[in-house]
């Protein structure tokens, strides 16, 4: 095998049946089917439950009813149809699961061996090493994850024709080593046979028992509405005892839930330390510690991306390749975030009873005691293992998107850095940014230039603004996080205190009566400007418009002419900045409740319709006084904020579809601002090491690089 050999070559190249499997334990066989056995108990169990209510349903009516005294009275009226009602309504609900129409799954772009015969060759060559048949179909997922699992339907279970999902994720991450040592894994589960049958009921059986126990849908909510019916009060009873009845089965099933999932999952972490062992054999004992902090990273810069994305999208922009996005995220995690993740799988060495997989830890150590050399110890990256990975990546990305409902076409799918590094700033100013403000500046939009010329800052040295900003780096170092969980509190509160307002009672997501005192407390928020951290925020950025003022006092043309426009266009976003979050705020009371929290109400839907429109009024207020402010020569700095809405074209002639469009305008403010003020800082700061200025930190330690990823 020559050095130029392509990973998927090397694949090929591996001899049938080279890993022996692991010998087989009959008490760990007899285990599985006695638990195989009781799961599949559970479902039986739950018919008899449903014929054992038929059956009282049916002698009610047949024997005992006619027991009753004749004539008309009320209690006979009762007797005769409050029954039959709470019993229907209870036989119906738990037959419901066994006729309703199933969620269809969405179905994952195949790989086959026309798209690339040298991968799927490699893949058919790893399974005969493995000594097992090869997966039926290959299918590509987002996901962060690689699985097999039968083919859809009864036949595919019968016949054993097993599906192997590759999630490109995973493949972006991955070196071909351990992605090949994931492949062996999941194949490992293959050759377990009658085990993936055993796990597969099991896991069906758990599932179902899950949603009788747990799920609440449309049925549900209509059964609530009866109960709430005040109007009829003996219809209003009736619902209530089927609502008892229900809730009793529900607890049954929740407890038979809890006795299948306990009993299967120690048969599911010994599944996983056999394919353990598999992946162990091919890519080697040394190289699993790797691929589980690889794979655990992975999945957090994918949680990162799909956060990142949901705001982008409200810009109308989808990152078009949504592996790339991933590894985007990945190459910028700083040295403290691998260090969290390695301590976090250290720290994962107990495998608990009801988990799925066994600890992290315990697994390295089952592995590394193998000792295995490895069979496949190729490190160039996963992706040289596939003939067209981008063109597979965008794909899968535009599926994935589909998926979740989003309507979209070309124009709304932009490169990665376009979304990735869309709070950027260049190299040069973002170093200079963080070494100018030394992390005292959290809400860029708060700094207003004028105040450099009010008291007391107007009278303030240029090394005394920055020495007075030193001194009150400790109170400053929390007030930031604090002021950012006051502003979620605050939106949260947004949509209740306006219920309050109406008169509507609601109660909290814990079912406890709302607070108005804590709810308004909460909506005050940071706009309470006698609190001791509001007056902090004004002390410090004074100090900073006053730091400022110094440094363009002393820049040549034409830096000082650049830095005092900038300087104009910061105090106008400062001010639109406090009108925008006061109609953000009008937004975040809205948009919720225009979603159906008790949107029924005439009160509450004259008030939405008054509110978008004064809210509509607000925007386009601001957009024309923005409009008439240049922005770099590319047009208005309102030109730009549309730009950035994304949805405003399709906006209609409602108000709150308006409200919609527009609710990525605090967003682009701030990062506008943001952008803006570092082209100042960045002439600033050199001002002042011209001038001998010290800094806020006197010892300027130079960060570790952001893609500092542990070997």
């Amino acid at each position: 095998m020559t050095a130029e050999s392509c990973p998927a070559d090397m694949l090929r190249a591996l001899p049938a049946d080279s890993i022996s499997r692991p010998p087989v334990k009959p008490l760990y066989i007899s285990s599985l089917w006695l638990v195989t056995a009781l799961c599949l108990a559970m479902p039986v169990l739950y018919m008899g439950l449903i014929a054992a209510f038929g059956w009282l349903e049916f002698r009610y009516y047949t024997d005992w009813v006619h027991q009753l005294q004749p004539g008309f009275s009320w209690g006979r009226l009762v007797a005769w149809t409050v029954p039959g009602f709470v019993g229907g309504i209870l036989i119906l609900f738990l037959l419901k699961p066994l006729f309703a129409p199933r969620h269809a799954a969405s179905e994952e772009i195949e790989l086959t061996a026309a798209d690339d015969p040298a991968l799927v060759a490699g893949i058919h060559a790893l399974c005969r090493a493995i000594g097992t048949r090869p997966p039926s179909s290959i299918r590509l997922s987002p996901e962060v994850n690689a699985w097999v699992q039968f083919e859809p339907g009864l036949w595919g279970f019968l016949r054993g024709h097993r599906r192997l999902t590759i999630g490109l994720p995973l493949v972006a991450g991955l070196d071909a080593r351990q992605f090949v040592g994931v492949m062996a894994h999941e194949f490992g589960h293959f050759a377990q046979g009658g085990g993936m049958r055993s796990s597969h009921l099991i896991n069906r059986v758990n599932r179902w028992l899950w949603s009788r126990g747990y799920e609440w849908d449309e049925w549900d909510d209509r059964l609530y509405d009866w109960r709430s019916d005040a109007d009829n009060g003996m219809f209003a009873v009736a619902a209530w005892l089927a609502s008892g009845a229900l809730w009793a089965t529900r607890q049954m099933m929740r407890g038979l839930f809890a006795i299948s999932f306990r009993m299967s999952r120690r048969l599911s972490q010994e599944m996983e330390f056999d394919a353990d062992r598999y992946e162990a054999v091919v890519a080697g004992s040394a190289c699993f510690a790797s691929t589980a902090l690889r794979m655990r990273a992975l999945m957090l810069a994918f949680q990162r991306t799909n956060a990142q994305g949901a705001h982008v999208w409200q810009q109308g922009r989808l990152a078009a390749d949504l592996p790339e996005a991933v590894m985007s995220h990945l190459q910028r995690f700083s040295a403290r975030d691998w260090d969290d993740l390695a301590h976090a799988l250290h720290a994962d060495d107990t495998t608990h009873y009801w988990a799925t997989h066994p600890a992290d830890g315990e697994r390295v150590a089952n592995v590394e005691r193998l000792g295995a050399r490895g069979l496949f110890l190729d490190q160039r990256p996963a992706r040289a293992l596939f003939a067209d990975f981008p063109g597979l990546s965008r794909r899968v990305t535009e599926r994935y998107y589909r998926s979740m409902g989003l309507v979209f076409d070309a124009r709304n799918l932009v490169d990665t850095a376009a979304v990735v590094d869309i709070d950027a700033l260049p190299d040069a100013d973002e170093l200079a940014w963080k070494r100018y403000t030394a992390g005292m500046l959290g809400e860029p939009a708060c700094l207003a230039p004028e105040d450099a010329a009010r008291m007391p800052f107007a009278d303030m040295a240029w090394q005394a603004c920055v020495d007075e900003l030193r001194r009150l780096m400790p109170d400053a170092a929390p007030l930031w996080g604090r002021r950012q969980r006051q502003r979620a509190r605050q939106l949260e509160a947004a949509p209740r205190v306006a219920m309050l307002d109406l008169g509507i009672d609601i109660p909290m997501p814990d079912g406890r009566p709302a607070d108005a005192v804590a709810l308004r407390t909460d909506f005050a928020g940071v706009e309470t400007g006698t609190t001791p951290d509001a007056r902090l925020v004004e002390h410090i950025s004074g100090l900073f418009a006053r730091r400022l003022a110094h440094a363009v006092a002393t820049m040549p043309e034409p830096e000082r002419a650049d830095a005092t426009a900038r300087l104009r266009l910061l105090q106008v976003l400062h001010t639109q900045a406090e009108r925008l979050h006061a109609l953000h705020l009008m937004a975040a009371a809205c948009l919720p409740l225009s979603r159906g929290l008790q949107g029924g109400d005439p009160d509450l839907r004259d008030w939405l319709m008054q509110s978008a429109t004064r809210y509509r009024a607000g925007i386009d207020a601001m957009m024309a006084t923005l409009d008439a402010i240049p922005l770099d020569g590319t047009g208005s700095v309102a030109r730009h904020l549309r730009v950035g809405c994304g949805h405003l074209a399709g906006v209609d002639d409602g108000p709150l579809s308006y409200m919609r469009a527009t609710a990525p305008l605090p967003e682009l403010m701030a990062r506008l601002v943001r952008q803006q003020l570092a082209g100042v800082i960045a002439s600033a700061q050199l001002q002042e090491q011209l001038h001998g200025i010290q800094p806020i930190r006197l010892l300027d330690i130079a960060p570790a690089p952001s893609n500092a990823a542990p070997a």
